[in-house]
């Protein structure tokens, strides 16, 4: 395992799967995150809505 390119390419690979990894969570927590602000922005209208009828 000392040879240059199989080193090189092991990183390369593990970091392809460290930063997949990481958008994977990072995409996945905003849209959380946003959905949650969206079903409570939505909620808030309804009610609203159903307030004024």
């Amino acid at each position: 395992m000392n040879n240059p390119y199989v080193l090189f390419w092991a990183a390369l690979i593990l970091g392809s799967i460290f930063w997949y990894g990481f958008l994977v969570f990072y995409v996945g927590a905003k849209a959380g995150r946003e959905i949650r602000v969206m079903t409570k922005t939505l909620g808030a209208a309804k009610a609203r809505d159903q307030v004024g009828k």
